[in-house]
């Protein structure tokens, strides 16, 4: 039997999406219900449409500023460790006279 090694990088990049996807619904839903809510004061239904629209810009702002925090967050991980494996090299290969 084949011993299969779980990666778990790929549960945080589904994560990820996961979070991207449920900020941006949650926003456009937000949205729906404000426009919908000044919709039924007002009797007019271009409430709906403008706070819809609103809720999908900013759920997708919020949306691609989560994603470009992550991709830092993961850019600022890989240089560390980059940076500690030079330092590691430097050490080991010098030499005393």
């Amino acid at each position: 039997m084949k011993n299969h090694k779980i990666d778990v990088k790929i549960f945080a990049n589904l994560n990820l999406i996961l979070f991207f996807a449920l900020t941006v619904l949650a926003n456009i839903f937000i949205g729906y219900l404000i426009g919908y809510g000044l919709s039924s004061l007002t009797n007019n239904d271009i409430w709906k449409i403008v706070f819809l629209f609103l809720g999908i810009i900013s759920g997708l702002y919020n949306g691609i500023m989560e994603l470009l925090k992550e991709a830092e967050k993961q850019d600022n991980e890989l240089r560390t460790k980059k940076e500690g494996k030079r330092d590691n090299n430097k050490n080991n290969n010098s030499f005393d006279d």
